[in-house]
């Protein structure tokens, strides 16, 4: 079973120099348990959901075109096995690293159990 969230998580990265100025995810903060990444399993770019930015009451005080930059953008997502330790069963996470007009962050979109 699959369950969606939104919910902002805090990412430790590992940047590796011979792919490039790629981050992959080590580690992840996820109401207030520590995840260890055991492996990444895939990655992929899908679209943003602009509209939540286009409801955002304070996307009106952004500067001119932003709506538009941010309606194209594209978020990376992170597909890993990961555990809160090391007795306990890993389970699937999709973690979105988006760069938006609010800055870049990190959320837990979905778990597969």
């Amino acid at each position: 079973m699959v369950r969606r969230f939104s919910d902002p998580v805090e990412v430790r990265v590992e940047v590796r120099p011979s792919d490039g100025p790629q981050q992959r995810p080590e580690a992840f903060i996820w109401r207030g348990r520590l995840y260890v990444v055991r492996e990444v399993l895939d990655r992929w770019r899908e679209r943003r959901a602009w509209w939540r930015d286009a409801l955002d009451a304070e996307e009106v005080h952004a500067r001119p075109g932003a709506a538009l930059a941010a309606a194209a953008s594209e978020q990376e997502v992170w597909r890993v096995e990961a555990s809160p330790g090391w007795s306990f069963a890993p389970g699937v996470y999709d973690l979105a690293h988006d760069q938006s007009v609010h800055g870049e962050q990190w959320s837990l979109v979905r778990v597969a159990d």
